[in-house]
């Protein structure tokens, strides 16, 4: 399976990238490049191989969720430079 120019060119847009012809060609030969190596992958024979699961499920099984009291989180907001008044600020990454 590959995809053309045009729907590499709209899932970009979609994404709100924005890129040039040299990026968009660049672009599309990688990601057909990428989905022709998984093509490989149709070639094997995996009838007899078990479906993955959790390696050590039975010896390591993962630990039941508790909810721990967290001392000192305004001390270490504060360290972090991002406290304003009572809120977190949050940087900006989009103009809008």
């Amino acid at each position: 399976m590959a995809l053309s120019r045009d729907e590499v060119n709209w899932i970009a847009l979609e994404s709100r990238l924005v890129l040039t012809e040299n990026e968009l060609n660049n672009a599309v030969r990688y990601i057909n490049n990428f989905l022709n190596m998984l093509d490989r992958f149709k070639e094997l024979d995996l009838k007899d191989v078990e479906p993955f699961s959790f390696a050590e499920a039975l010896e390591c099984p993962l630990r039941e969720d508790e909810i721990k009291e967290f001392k000192n989180t305004r001390e270490i907001l504060n360290e972090s430079g991002h406290i304003q008044d009572d809120y977190f600020k949050v940087p900006k990454i989009m103009e809008g």
